[in-house]
């Protein structure tokens, strides 16, 4: 327990830099919301810190380490100092009673999810290897990009940049990866509990101070821990072996005085089925990642999504005082959204884009003749020029170095009379490839939001000065949620083939629709006079909202198993315990073993326990999970090869030809352990040993050294 509250504070301490070098910009940006932006500053600190180190490093000019870290943030810090001084020319006019309370709220929700994970901290199952082992190799790499941990000799073929800034906290901190894994997920959560207060607050920001505080609450609860309709399914007999076709609800449904049944239904409800409900997709929100704990790109996002809406609100808000740097700004940011999870940056560069064309149509839909205007047309082409332009600019070291594994836009049910064609960017694969989503599905999954969003159409929001940014933000969310019905992104999934597209899309959406359904709500229920409409709309919304936030009552509750046991924050005690060997050999070489040398192990399936030394290490390996090595490089073939040359190494009898794939893969490692003994039933130890010599072994695990 002392070494977690220790590992908490030092962590703290460490986003309390990043805070206290990004508030001068963020207060530049932020002038007019109550706390000057600070809630927003720890995400813009560590945000701008690591861009700037990801450029040095890019650049080959500086190492990435803790000094160039501390040399990025207080330049950083320098930077937005001086504007402030030369530019803006005023001083910063701080209540500090104010930024106390928001830093104990950041404190609070990063401590009590710190909490909750420690009753299950293991860094083991679904892509917890593939984050871990991302970030780890970060640590160990002095330039960037960095080397792929499951393919070496070959950089990371993904978006990297989120985990970059895992691996920055971890830096500045002095915690280990493993305990900073768990830490990062805490902070996740606390950045998106305390940014979307932020955002709340500030939209709130005509209505008194505890309304105001109120409704900021329940917007940030909607964000961060709400989930969909589907647990109504806890009021049913539930369904089992029927994840293709789930039944409608209605149709086993327990009648509410049975409560015994009820109480049973509670207990079987599973709630991953929330987030794989229609068939052969993804649709998960924030409550469900932060439960998972998968550190994966669009968890890490979600500060710089909330940045990206909270400059969104920012810029929108008063028409006359937008300047064209809050534009280049919003680029910059989105930029690193984009290389962190790839359609983020689309999605909110398209949603600037959206919102620019409705605010120079004066946000009403009577004037779309004013796109007409020549005025207008150059304000929207200035303004999507900078911003697009900046968004290039700061992704071009990413994308020299990026091969895309998307394939392109492809149509879902195309026309039979153009299957297996394509027209310029746009694929139309087999008539096979067509998936429609149910329409009651949909309403379970969305219904909530739709609900909210009806409410803004209400006569009480007519004079709301907020009203009509909120539509145009529904309208483009409903698109995003709508997408995935006609197209999708074409990857290596054969069958699940719009999964990642709705996925990434609704995961947006979801984060859109919660800022935007809380603020209905608190808006309607401060109506002093309300019509009996109205009354009905919101006796309505109770169910509804109930229902979207009893989803952590069951998903804590089953994950972490009922908070009962507190295991602490360190991620890999399942590892000392299952291969303690193979843990004993993980620590020698992170002891003992500094840059990044190839180290050869098994090659094995994805989400399994193989490729256990190049994850928890950050050394390459010549072939790890073959699914995702195929995603990423946009063929089955060069990690199938590389498999088979693994194979070679630990089995052939031929000792020119081991000797030669050894060299070629720059091998100076070879890992025999009990995985290793299991996959290669030939396996030639005699061999290996003639090749290098021993310099570690416990148990079944040897590591042996080329000579």
């Amino acid at each position: 327990m002392s070494v977690d509250l220790w590992s908490v504070v030092s962590w703290w301490l460490a986003t309390g830099f990043f805070g206290l070098v990004g508030w001068p910009i963020a207060a530049i940006i932020f002038p007019n919301w109550e706390d000057k932006g600070y809630l927003l500053a720890k995400a813009w600190g560590i945000i701008g810190t690591t861009y700037l180190v990801w450029i040095l490093g890019s650049m080959k000019v500086a190492q990435f380490g803790g000094g160039t870290i501390v040399f990025s943030g207080i330049l950083l810090a320098i930077i937005g100092i001086g504007i402030r001084r030369l530019w803006i020319k005023s001083d910063l006019k701080i209540n500090w009673k104010i930024i106390l309370a928001e830093e104990l709220l950041f404190l609070l929700a990063l401590s009590s999810w710190s909490y909750v994970k420690a009753h299950e901290p293991t860094i083991n199952g679904l892509e917890k290897f593939m984050d871990y082992g991302f970030t780890k190799s970060i640590l160990r790499t002095k330039y960037f990009p960095p080397q792929d941990m499951w393919y070496a000799g070959e950089s990371i073929n993904y978006y990297y940049f989120g985990h970059l800034t895992m691996a920055t906290i971890s830096k500045i901190s002095g915690v280990g990866l493993e305990f900073g894994f768990n830490l990062m997920l805490a902070t996740l959560f606390s950045f998106c509990l305390t940014m979307s207060f932020a955002i709340g607050r500030h939209l709130l920001t005509r209505f008194p101070t505890r309304v105001r505080v109120a409704g900021a609450i329940l917007i940030a609860l909607l964000v961060t821990l709400s989930g969909n309709l589907h647990t109504i399914y806890a009021f049913t007999t539930g369904y089992w072996g029927e994840e293709d076709n789930p039944p409608p609800f209605w149709q086993i449904m327990q009648p509410i005085w049975k409560g015994e049944n009820i109480t049973k239904g509670f207990e079987g409800y599973w709630y991953p089925n929330a987030t794989r409900f229609i068939p052969y997709t993804i649709h998960e929100f924030p409550a469900y990642s932060f439960v998972v704990s998968d550190i994966h790109g669009h968890v890490l996002s979600i500060p710089i999504v909330l940045l990206l809406i909270a400059l969104l609100v920012q810029y929108f808000e008063n028409q006359k005082n937008t300047q064209i740097w809050q534009a280049g700004v919003y680029g910059l940011v989105a930029g690193t959204a984009f290389m962190t999870n790839a359609l983020d940056g689309p999605i909110y560069i398209g949603l600037f884009g959206f919102l620019t064309i409705g605010r120079e149509m004066q946000f009403s839909f009577k004037n779309i003749k004013l796109i007409l205007n020549k005025v207008v047309v150059k304000n929207i082409i200035v303004t999507l020029g900078v911003t697009g332009g900046i968004f290039l600019i700061s992704v071009l070291p990413f994308l020299v170095s990026f091969k895309p594994f998307v394939n392109g836009v492809a149509v879902n049910c195309p026309p039979a009379a153009l299957a297996n064609k394509n027209i310029g960017p746009i694929i139309f694969e087999g008539t096979e490839k067509c998936q429609k989503s149910p329409l009651w599905m949909m309403c379970v999954l969305w219904g909530f939001f739709a609900y909210c969003g009806v409410g803004l159409w209400l006569p009480e929001h007519n004079k709301d000065e907020n009203r009509s940014r909120l539509l145009l933000w529904a309208l483009y969310s409903s698109c995003l949620i709508l997408f995935a019905e006609f197209f999708y992104f074409k990857d290596i999934y054969p069958q699940h083939f719009r999964s990642n597209t709705m996925f990434k899309l609704g995961y947006q959406a979801f984060i859109m629709m919660s800022i935007v359904s809380g603020y209905t709500v608190v808006k309607i229920w401060l109506q002093k006079k309300k019509s009996l409409g109205v009354k009905m709309y919101l006796l309505g919304c109770i169910p509804l909202l109930f229902l979207v936030m009893i989803f952590p009552f069951f998903a804590v509750r089953s994950y972490f198993n009922g908070l009962n046991s507190y295991r602490g924050l360190y991620g890999l005690s399942w590892m000392e315990e299952k291969y303690p060997d193979d843990f004993a050999a993980v620590m020698w070489l992170n002891k003992n073993i500094s840059g990044q040398p190839v180290v050869l192990e098994a090659s094995g399936d994805s989400y399994t326990d193989y490729e256990r030394v190049s994850t928890f290490t950050g050394l390459p390996t010549v072939a790890g999970w073959v699914v995702h090595e195929w995603l990423w490089r946009g063929s089955y073939d060069p990690i199938a090869k590389r498999a088979m040359d693994v194979a070679t190494i630990y089995e052939s009898e031929d000792l020119m030809l081991t000797q030669a794939l050894i060299d070629k893969y720059q091998v100076k490692y070879i890992v025999l352990g009990k995985m290793e003994r299991e996959r290669y039933a030939n396996l030639n130890e005699e061999k290996i040993s003639g090749l290098a010599k021993i310099v570690f072994s416990q148990g079944l695990t040897v590591i042996y050294q080329i000579i």
